[in-house]
């Protein structure tokens, strides 16, 4: 299974940050930060897109992950969340750091808000990345998700194997195939 990192595009709103935590952490860089400087603190943020060409794929899970370390507390937690454009928030999960800089992972996440539905590329598309620390202090370097998915096969079978379990046929992609035979 194949996974893709989506990281922070936008500010849709921030407070309590010594600046946009936009330009620090969603850089991919984990030596640049923004610090916590009030307490009350929070960060959500609008996530770059799914690839178009993972339009078809299976949408198997996806984590919440931050890189981090406490501030001069020793200690700091901080809830880490998605919130959908329509159903709200979800996934919400609390991670805890000390002194060190580390990255915290959430649980795996495989349903929707609701909680039965599966996820799928339109789904996460709509979805924002949400950080609320707690009153102790956090310095913060990178905030993404990571999404774990499956390639949609070739739409035709080849030799009686299904094609959801065909990515590539020597060497070429789906849409390249599609593309030779027409479609």
């Amino acid at each position: 299974m194949a996974t893709v990192v989506l990281r922070p595009s936008v500010t849709a709103s921030h407070t309590g940050w010594t600046a946009d935590p936009l330009v620090a952490a969603s850089d991919g860089d984990t030596t640049t930060s923004v610090v916590q400087s009030n307490r009350t603190c929070n960060w959500t943020a609008t996530l770059t897109d799914l690839d178009s060409s993972l339009s078809g794929a299976t949408i198997n899970s996806l984590v919440i992950s931050a890189n981090a370390k406490a501030g001069r507390a020793g200690a700091c937690t901080a809830v880490m969340s998605l919130v959908h454009s329509s159903d709200g928030e979800f996934a919400a999960e609390t991670e805890s750091w000390t002194g060190t800089q580390t990255t915290q992972t959430t649980s795996s996440r495989t349903t929707q808000q609701d909680g039965s539905s599966a996820l799928t590329y339109a789904y996460i598309n709509n979805c924002s990345i949400k950080i609320i620390p707690n009153i102790q202090g956090i310095t913060l370097y990178e905030l993404y998700i990571t999404v774990d998915y499956t390639e949609a096969g070739y739409g035709n079978k080849i030799f009686g194997i299904a094609a959801a379990s065909i990515g590539k046929i020597i060497g070429r992609t789906k849409s390249t195939i599609d593309k030779m035979v027409g479609k």
